[in-house]
Parts: structure tokens; sequence; C-alpha cells
């Protein structure tokens, strides 16, 4: 046993704070590479190999090429005969941890633990390194680091005949293998382990739930609608199936109650059903089943690299509250169509089957980006129909839309286009026409009917924002800060006595909106929307040559707008009176008797957490008096930027506020976006500083 560097160790850790526990130790606190190289050997061979590994990614930079070379090697033994398989699964997070260490020892890595899984299946090795093997592998092949060749040979020769033990789990990483990898031989190993008698009740369940993620894969991506809704039933099927037999396969039942409603919406449902009651009865389950997992999962541990974090919640969240939606809107044609619930659906799988990884760093000492790796699926007929569906959406309920005969006239186009795909070459392509406005033009393919100049250029610019932000409604964001910051607030706001379906879903979708709005804003430049996002730039001086100030309604109008087109619509209003004696700024009601109250304030005073909750949380909070405890409020911050400002992680949190001793608290979610801003390159350090 290492004598020095345990100690050190053990010093480290007692007197370490949260945030250094989190991200480990460094040579230093190793005690130095005088201490750490002649022991390295005996460390890497115990259970402190994660700790050697992690202090060598945090001072990489700094290390001799000697030194590095040895220590490296060191690691590598360790993996090659690790203490235990807890030792090698907690060794492969803080390999992945650091994208310096992955580049250094990814490849070496990943032929490591294609033997340790190749051994532990042939029974030569326990039987319990199998799962932390091939989830290693799996996600060295994700970050780029290792060719799948060799993992997909070693899944797809699977027999089902190899131990139990080393079998437990695999069938959940072999369903993620074939959402990034889809092999046929691998659904294949998924069937033949369903029906294999002899094996344990939960890896046959978890066989048969990724057999019915495959269905419901192939539906999702298929270009057609009949075979959409083929497998689409054929997923229900399995769903059902697995929910009927295993009382604890929560996750299968939600995916089965998803799956009826939005069957529900088909023609066939509607005519020999009630859909509304359909829908409702869906929405109930949905959310029901929702507050079973979370409470199920809330205290087990999970894999963060196989959870796409706050995005799966909120994916669940938008499609709980589409199908409430759509239960006081069916009278309206479009929502026969299953394309929303399609997207929602869409959005669940991809988020729910996402893999976290880490990619390159700009420097050694870099943790390097994490991303977000979803699976690629084209899903032409849900992608292509649902951004169709907005924009018949808008033309029927959006008021700048209804009237505009521009609108009514790009509509016609997008209908001729779809129903003629060869149309005659005289057409401009939209390319051309739409060269500023890509998302829109998607919506056009190859050769509509449009030409140059026709139509009103802030129309283009409505519309395109549109469509924009409907895509990102449903696709994954890959923003690694922005899903960590709704983990960190969805947190907090699971501590409330009354974070409960279905408040809680509709405030998680809003929630995410909110943050993307934010994080957004932050990156964008003043002319983003034009006139829409000028407020981001400074203002215009006054007729009298004195420095402008931007309205607060600035600021007001742009939330509104970017949530107006995330939202179901008609949910978000402006100026909406008699709440709580008084008119907010705008104003989210998902449902009759649901409501969420967004402040928005502007500040021309220096910005403080403190001076913000002293002077705007009352009036925050009051406005959740006669509804569920939870609101919003976006500050403007108009002070001066000269000197820079803070980033948006340390510019959005919540604040919890009790009037009286028996009020279940109000959570406040606050972010303070700086506005009126100077170009990067006109900040100036404080003279102080300088």
């Amino acid at each position: 046993m290492s004598g020095s560097v345990d100690q050190f160790l053990q010093q480290w850790a007692a007197q370490a704070s949260d945030e250094e526990l989190d991200r480990g130790p460094d040579l230093v606190d190793l005690g130095g590479v005088e201490t750490v190289l002649p022991e390295a050997d005996e460390v890497a061979a115990g259970p402190q190999l994660p700790y050697l590994l992690t202090a060598l990614a945090r001072s990489l930079q700094e290390l001799a090429p000697d030194t590095r070379g040895r220590l490296a090697d060191a690691a590598l033994k360790g993996l090659r005969t690790p203490h235990a398989a807890w030792t090698l699964a907690e060794a492969v997070d803080a390999l992945c941890g650091w994208s310096p260490l992955l580049d250094l020892l990814g490849r070496q890595t990943a032929r490591v633990l294609a033997d340790h899984a190749e051994d532990a299946l042939a029974g030569i090795t326990p039987a319990a390194f199998a799962q932390p093997a091939v989830a290693g592998l799996l996600r060295l092949c994700l970050a780029g680091k290792a060719n799948p060749h060799r993992l997909l040979t070693l899944l797809t020769e699977i027999t089902g005949q190899e131990s139990p033990e080393a079998l437990e789990r695999l069938p959940v990483l072999i369903g993620i293998t074939h959402d990034h990898y889809p092999d046929a031989g691998l659904v294949a190993v998924l069937s033949a382990l369903h029906n294999h008698p002899d094996l344990p009740t939960a890896v046959r369940a978890d066989a048969g739930y990724e057999l019915a993620v495959v269905e419901l894969r192939r539906a999702l991506d298929a270009s057609d609608r009949t075979v959409i809704e083929a497998g689409l039933r054929q997923a229900l099927l399995r769903f059902s199936e697995l929910d009927r037999t295993q009382e604890a396969r929560l996750d299968a039942r939600a995916y089965a109650s998803a799956l009826e409603a939005v069957l529900a919406f088909l023609p066939e449902a509607s005519a020999s059903a009630e859909p509304r009651h359909d829908l409702a009865a869906a929405a109930d389950q949905v959310e029901q089943t929702l507050q079973q997992v979370y409470a199920w999962r809330g205290r087990m541990h999970q894999l963060d690299w196989l959870s796409a974090r706050g995005l799966t919640e909120s994916a669940w969240s938008r499609l709980a509250e589409n199908l409430r939606t759509a239960q006081y809107q069916l009278a309206q044609p479009s929502w026969y169509s299953p394309a929303t619930a399609l997207n929602d659906l869409l959005e669940v799988y991809l988020t729910s089957r996402a893999v976290h990884s880490r990619m390159g760093a700009s420097d050694e000492s870099d943790r390097g980006l994490e991303a977000l790796i979803s699976p690629t699926m084209e899903a032409a007929f849900v992608r292509h129909d649902g951004l169709m569906h907005h924009l018949e959406q808008a033309l029927t309920l959006d008021p700048a839309f209804t009237g505009h005969p521009d609108a009514q006239a790009l509509y016609e186009a997008v209908r001729q286009r779809r129903s003629q795909p060869h149309a005659g070459g005289q057409d401009v392509m939209p390319g051309k026409a739409l060269a500023d406005h890509p998302a829109l033009s998607a919506l056009f393919g190859s050769g509509a009917a449009l030409h140059p100049n026709q139509f009103d250029p802030a129309l283009l610019d409505r519309l395109e924002d549109l469509v924009r932000q409907a895509e990102r409604g449903y696709t994954p964001t890959g923003n690694a800060r922005v899903d960590a910051k709704l983990e960190e607030l969805l947190q907090v706001l699971r501590r409330s006595p009354a974070w409960t379906m279905p408040v809680s879903g509709s405030f998680t979708l809003l929630l995410e909106c909110f943050l993307r709005f934010v994080h957004d804003r932050f990156d964008a430049q003043a002319d983003l929307y034009g006139e829409r996002t000028a407020y981001l730039g400074p203002p215009k001086p006054k007729e009298d040559g004195s420095p402008g100030v931007w309205p607060e309604k600035a600021v007001q109008d742009d939330l509104h707008q970017h949530l107006s087109g995330l939202l179901a619509p008609g949910s978000v209003q402006r100026e909406l009176i008699d709440v709580a004696s008084g008119r907010t700024d705008v104003t989210y009601t998902p449902q009759p008797g649901r409501r969420f109250v967004l402040e928005v304030k502007r500040r021309k005073a220096a910005y403080s957490r403190e001076a913000v909750e002293r002077d705007y949380l009352a009036q925050a909070a009051n406005y959740t008096a006669t509804g569920p405890p939870f609101g919003m409020l976006l500050v403007g911050d108009h002070s001066n930027h000269q000197g820079g400002y803070s980033d948006f992680d340390d510019r959005v949190w919540i604040i919890s506020h009790a009037r009286s001793v028996t009020e279940v608290p109000r959570l406040v979610v606050v972010a303070a976006l700086p506005i009126a801003r100077p170009t990067p390159s006109a900040l100036r350090m404080p003279t102080a500083s300088r």
C-alpha cells in the first residue's frame, strides 16, 4: 500500500471544499511529482487509480514529457489490472472527464477495455467487469477516441449463454449503442436476450424495453405516415406489455401513455372514440407516471453520462403540456394531425437517449467542452410537418400573421412546393431569395415558387425567428451550460412541497424556454433580430444629444415574442390586468387556473443580487399570491458595462421568499440580463487595475 501519497490524499480530502472534492486532486495535493513518481505503479494498482488519473489530467500541462510518459504508463497498467470493477468504472469516469487525458490515453484505454469486456463475457475474468468495460468503450467511441467496429463486433457476438452477472445492464448499453450506431445485429442480440428463458427477469425486461425503443426510433425516423403509425403501434404494444408484467418499469408506462396520446390524434382514432377524452386520460397518465418516476429516481444513483439532465424532464413536460392544451383546441382541424405530439415524442427520445461526452479543450488545464451527443436521425416527416404545423398555427392564431397578405402568400408557396415537388426551373431558388433566412428556406425545398424582393422583410424576420424557435423546441440544445443551469435550478424547485404535476411540468417547460432566451441574448449582437434586439446594444442619443435609455418595453417585447414562438399559441400574454391587484408584464397560462407571471424590470443602477432582491422581489412574489408559488423575474441591467459584466451562470439564480410562517415559500427564478452594452472592443479595465 502506498504510504506518502495515501497520507497526502487523506489530508487533502479532509481540508478540501465541496467544489474541490468534485473537481478532484492535482499532483501537488498528492504530495508533488517527487512523491507520486516512486509510488505511481502501486497507487495505480489500488483503489486510488481514479485520483491518480484526475491528478495527472489537472497537472498535465506543467509536466515534463518524461514524467508525463511515466505517469501515463502507470495509469495504463492500473487500467489493465484494476483493483475492482468499481475502480475501473470510476477510472473511466475520471478519464472521460478530461479531454486532454482522453487525447493522451483514449485509444490505448479503448483496447484495454475491449479486452476486459471480452474476458468477462467469456468467463475468464470476473463477470462484474463486463458492464464498466462495455460502458467505457462506448463512451470512448462516442468521444471519437475509439473505432466502433470492435465494440459492434463484441456486442453482436453475445448469445445469451454468457454469465447472467456479465449480462446485467448490458441490454441498456446495447440499446444506446444502437441509437448511435444502428446495426441490425444489435437488434438480433436484444431479441435473443429478451426471449432467453434462463436469464434473470431484469435482464429480459431491459432487453424488452430497448426493443420497444428500437421500434419507436424506426417510427420517428420514417418518411411515410403509414410507416410511422404502424411503428408507433408496435412500440406501444411492447411498452404496454412491459408495463403490465413489470410493475417497476415506470419508464415504459410513460412511453406507453405518450404513444396512446399521439395515436389519439389520428383521424381513425377520433372517428371511433372521443379524442378529447383520450387526450385527457393520456395527459393524466403521463403526469402521474412522471411524478412517480422522479420520486423513484430521486434517491437513486444515476449514471450522469447516460442522462440528458433537465432536458429529459423538460421534454416530458412539453409533451404533457401540449396534450393538455390540445384538449381545448381539438376544434381546430390542424390539431387532428399528430405533428406537434410527434415533435414532442421525438424530443423525448433524443434527450433521453443522449450521451454526455468531453470534446476538445483549448488548453490542458481546461476540462474541455462537455457535449450532449444525441442519436442522429433525419426524421423527415416529423420535422418537416412539425415546422409546417407551426407556420399554420401562426397564420391561424397570431394577429401579426393572420391578416398579412404576404404571410398567406408564403404559406401558399410552401403548399405549392409540397404538392408539386418538381416545380419548373423558371422559379427562383429559395437559397437565393431567402439567403438570409435559412430556417425558413428549409420549408420550401429546393425549387419553390418564390421570387426575390416579393415579401415584407420584417415579416420574413418574424417567420425566420418563429421557425428557428420551433426547431430548437424539439432539438436538444447541446449546450452544456444551459443544461447544467436547468438541472441546478430544478434541484432547488423540487424541494418545494408544491412541486407536483401538472404545475411542475408547466413551470419546467417555461423555465427551459426562459433560460434559452437569457443565454441566447447573452451571446447575441444587438442586430440579431434587427429592431427587436437593438436594446442589447448602445441606445440612440436623445434629440438634445444627451445619452439615450432603452425602455423597459423593449425587453418585454423581445421576451414575449420569444416565448410565443415556443409555447402553445395563445398561452403567452402581455399586460394582463387584475392579477394580484396589478398588471403583469408577461403571463404564461397553459391551462385555465394555472398561471405563471414573468416580471420584467429595467435597472440603471449597478447590479447585485442583494439590490435586485431588495427592489423587485416583493412585486414578483406577490404575483404568485393566487396561483402556484413559482414565478420569474427578468432584470434588464442598463448600468455601465465598460468594465464588462459577469457571466450567464452568475446572473441566474432562485430566490426563496415567504411572507409569513405559514406560507409556502415563493420560489422566483431571477435573471439579470446586461442590456445597452458596448461592443467587446470598447470594453476597458478599471483604471486601478491597469
